[in-house]
């Protein structure tokens, strides 16, 4: 989802629902070495007839290129180096449901019969 369509997605939650409510928030990742921020995530909540609603919209770098090391040895581990761009990001839109008192269950398409 483009920024540009994000903005408009906002504008309309603002004009039909009520208690609309907008934040930012960094999208952290539990590694070895401690929490690591990955990237932001813009959070959408607001009100209507059938509950309460939350959109997140995940903004990361995008991935230019992934290099796999693998080893032979005994005692050594695979693993993966991401080279990330500075001026690119990919976005992943997911919607939540209300299910109990700021208990949320995502809504996927399974869910919806489609």
């Amino acid at each position: 989802m483009t920024d540009e369509k994000w903005e408009q997605l906002v504008q309309a939650a603002k004009n039909h629902f009520e208690d609309v409510s907008i934040k930012s928030e960094a999208l952290l990742r539990d590694t070895p070495e401690g929490q690591q921020t990955e990237g932001t995530q813009d959070v959408l909540e607001f009100e209507k007839q059938g509950g309460r609603f939350r959109l997140v919209r995940e903004n990361r770098p995008a991935v230019l290129e992934k290099k796999q090391y693998f080893s032979h040895r005994m005692g050594d581990t695979a693993r993966t180096e991401y080279k990330l761009s500075d001026t690119e990001f990919s976005h992943k839109l997911k919607v939540y449901k209300e299910v109990g008192y700021d208990d949320w269950e995502e809504v996927t398409l399974d869910k919806l019969g489609l």
